[in-house]
């Protein structure tokens, strides 16, 4: 209980559990992976090898047309299972910190969109489901308190 209280404590961003494809930029080298969850402070991928604690990585997370290039440190590697490695990453500046929450509002209206035009029967555009979401949850979603 104490360790769980104290993992706790250390976040300082609301998580966001969101299955998406991305790259990472590993020496040179552009490789795909799955990213877990995302805040504004950083994000968590998996990765079939461990990542040495305080490795510096860049990170790219596609939406729609555009790419969000994000630099961030490795804060932890933990073997899930076998070679499969939950992998924390902190963004390394604010600018880049702020991107990704901008990529994440981003993600948030896809599925959005997705689940609502499931539910409704229809295809809803993207400026509609955009507009719904905004006055349903941006206020709650910039808030997470």
């Amino acid at each position: 209980m104490k360790m769980e209280q104290a993992t706790q404590e250390k976040r300082q961003y609301f998580r966001h559990s969101f299955l998406m494809p991305l790259t990472l930029d590993v020496t040179g080298q552009k490789l795909p992976t799955r990213l877990s969850n995302i805040s504004l402070g950083g994000l968590c991928f998996f990765w079939p090898t461990p990542l040495s604690k305080g490795s510096l990585i860049k990170i790219h997370i596609p939406v729609k047309e555009k790419r969000f290039d994000i630099k961030g440190a490795v804060t932890y590697s933990r073997e899930i299972d076998k070679h499969q490695y939950e992998t924390g990453v902190a963004f390394l500046d604010t600018p880049n910190a702020f991107r990704a929450k901008l990529a994440e509002e981003l993600l948030q209206i896809v599925k959005f969109r997705k689940t609502e035009s499931e539910r409704l029967g229809y295809e809803l555009s993207e400026e509609e489901a955009a507009e719904r979401w905004v006055d349903e949850y941006a206020a709650r979603f910039s808030h997470p308190d």
